[in-house]
């Protein structure tokens, strides 16, 4: 073995001994929901930074990318827009079969968009279906005034505290979220970064059981439908003394007896404005 192989390896063990440490102490450390959350709004920025913030528009590119279910990528624009609880999130591009998605919460009421042909997409009629993405804020994360976890006290969800998970080699907190008043088939998790207590993963899903054939000639028995939405933020920088994700990821994942579908929005944040003359009828149309 050369020398330059010797000093890889021992860098290499060095290494996993310290991420090995790191995740011991961390598992040892006892952490309460209210110290995470209080951990996580300080990593947002000061109480004074966010409450200064009364709005926020961020703007950018997003470009779709269809996994499973059809073929093909398409880029196009995309925007958040919120003012406090209220929420309005856009996507467009340059197709006449799918131009895009609209979604918005005005405080009252969720609203979600339809396609030319007059049907929804499989990511509105998601949101349709569950509403609580919308109307807690948690869709968007960090990127949005509505953000849930500046909220909690409003709000009033059930959180748990489930310790610690790596997801792709990245060592996380989980939270499982359950609003008030909601669908109890939603599952939602919050993962939030165990050194920085950045939000940086949401997972939503349900699923509809399998049910029996009620026909003399459906005797088989149906698979049960599964959804899920992922949510992912990276690459955080400051904007008016506030930390941003500056990259977003939302995966949509459905496997239904008809098929499955995976579709991948990811979104590069370009622009990020705080305190603007917003005209407040954009979030109930």
């Amino acid at each position: 073995m050369s020398r330059s192989t010797k000093l890889a390896l021992r860098i290499a063990i060095i290494s996993a001994l310290f991420a090995l440490c790191a995740y011991a102490f961390a598992q040892d450390k006892k952490i309460t929901v209210e110290e995470l959350i209080a951990n996580h709004l300080d990593s947002i920025g000061s109480a004074q930074a966010r409450a200064s913030a009364k709005n926020r528009v961020v703007s950018g590119t997003v470009k779709l990318i269809s996994r499973v279910g059809a073929a093909g990528n398409v880029d196009g624009e995309a925007a958040i827009a919120s003012s406090g609880e209220k929420l309005r999130y856009s996507m467009k591009f340059p197709s006449p079969q799918y131009p895009g998605e609209q979604f918005s919460f005005d405080g009252s009421k969720v609203l979600t968009g339809f396609l030319p042909s007059g049907r929804r997409s499989p990511l509105s009629l998601y949101l349709e279906q569950q509403n609580v993405p919308l109307r807690e804020g948690l869709l968007g994360g960090t990127l949005s005034t509505a953000w849930a976890m500046l909220r909690v006290g409003q709000l009033k969800p059930k959180l748990e505290y489930r310790g610690l998970k790596r997801i792709q080699g990245r060592l996380l907190h989980e939270v499982s979220y359950r609003a008030a008043k909601g669908s109890p088939d939603l599952k939602v998790s919050l993962f939030f970064d165990a050194t920085t207590f950045q939000h940086v993963r949401t997972e939503y899903e349900f699923k509809v059981p399998a049910q029996l054939g009620q026909g003399p000639n459906e005797s088989t028995r149906f698979q049960e439908n599964y959804y899920q939405i992922v949510e992912s933020f990276d690459d955080f920088s400051a904007v008016d003394s506030l930390m941003i994700p500056h990259r977003y990821r939302l995966q949509l994942n459905v496997q239904t007896s008809r098929g499955s579908i995976v579709f991948d929005w990811n979104a590069a944040v370009q622009q990020v404005l705080h305190n603007q003359a917003l005209d407040e009828q954009i979030f109930s149309r």
